[in-house]
This record gives structure tokens, sequence and C-alpha cells, in this order.
């Protein structure tokens, strides 16, 4: 039996993580679905996830709004591991961060370097070499384990603090996941923005930066 994790990452429900379920799985605003949104922009029973032969099919059920997936209204989608699936306000992440992970690993090599012509390559640190980038260009991951635990002793005017910038951040990149769209034409998955959601995405870089900075010098502004 194949089993289901959608996590929420926008919409009241956001950061709420449904693990492990299985199909037949509906979507919507009644209390009878199995997962029930608090949006007003979703129907009754807005959406559902069947399964057939080992896939996933995410049907929109003649919904009010209607349903996307990676920015692309969908009556009828066979799922991938990543998928961004849109209804109402509420954002959806098809697979649990393991499977995601597993999936980027399994891509890396095909979309995001590409080895040269009648090379076989082995290994992702093999791959790196094979386009010029040496051991010592490679940037391990600041946290290899995940993001960090938020602190736990804090005012509460400071955890409001931390609250409010928590979720600055999160209105931010939920404006630039929302503008961005499925290259439908490509032969790998790859999603694709505009210059004016690439330069939102820019400066809440610089914005990150200078609280960063901000933060380790208290005294700059």
């Amino acid at each position: 039996m194949a089993f289901v994790t959608l996590q929420v990452v926008d919409g009241f429900e956001k950061g709420q993580v449904y693990a492990d379920m299985c199909t037949p799985i509906t979507i919507g605003r009644e209390e009878d679905n199995t997962i029930q949104l608090n949006d007003e922009r979703v129907s009754r029973f807005h959406a559902k996830i069947q399964e057939d032969g080992g896939r996933f099919i995410l049907t929109d059920l003649d919904s009010t709004n209607g349903t996307r997936v990676n920015g692309h209204p969908i009556q009828m989608r066979i799922m991938q591991i990543g998928d961004q699936v849109g209804l109402g306000r509420s954002v959806l992440l098809f697979g649990s961060p393991a499977q995601i992970a597993e999936r980027g690993r399994q891509l890396t090599p095909k979309s995001a370097v590409m080895a040269p012509e009648n090379q076989t390559i082995s290994h992702a640190s093999d791959l790196l070499e094979s386009n010029g980038i040496h051991g010592e260009d490679r940037v391990e991951p600041l946290f290899p384990d995940g993001p960090p635990e938020l602190p736990d002793e804090l005012r509460p005017v400071q955890r409001a603090q931390v609250s409010d910038l928590l979720a600055y951040v999160h209105e931010q990149l939920a404006t630039i996941v929302e503008a961005g769209r499925e290259n439908l034409t490509s032969k790998t998955p790859e999603m694709r923005a505009d210059w004016a959601t690439w330069q939102r995405l820019l400066k809440l870089e610089m914005d990150l930066a200078s609280y960063l900075r901000r933060m380790s010098n208290p005294g700059d502004q």
C-alpha cells in the first residue's frame, strides 16, 4: 500500500504536516474531508487524490476557484514528489521532506549540471569535478541537519518580534512561490519566475543579510 504525505506551506494551517495518509484523500473546507482547510476560497469538497497503479492522481472536484499545480490550473494531474498544490489561499507540498530530498538527489545529475558527452560519472562529486567545480570550490550546507531550533527562553515581546520576522519572511516567500510557473516544455522539472519576482527574492535575501549584520553588530544600522 502506498502512502501520501502533504505539507501545508501557506494558508491558515501552514506548518501542518499530514503524513503517511492512505488513499483516497479528499481536501476541502468541510470536516468530512481527509484534510480540512479553513479557507473561504476552498470549496466544501475541493479536490481528491487517488492511487492507480502506484501513481497518484489529483483531481479537481469542480471547485469554485479551481486547483493549481506548480502555478498552472489543472482538472486532473499525475502528481510528482515536490509538486506545489494551490487551493484558494492554501499551498500544499506533495511529499515528505525525505522524499523530496531523495528526488532532488536523483534529479541533480540531470538537471543541475550535465556530464560531458560519452563520459560516465558514478558519484555526485565526480560530476561536479567534470564541470570544473573542484573540492575547494564546493560549499557545504551551513545547516546539514536542517533548520536550527527556535530559542525557548524568550520574553513575550521577544517571542512576538521573532514571530513577526518569520511571518515577514514567510509572506515574501509565499508571494514568490505563488508567482512561480512550471516550464511544461522542459524535459526535467523546472520552475520559472519573471524578473520582478526574481528581484523580490533578491530583496528578501538583502533584508535577511541586513538582519544578520545587525545581529552580529548591534551598533550598525
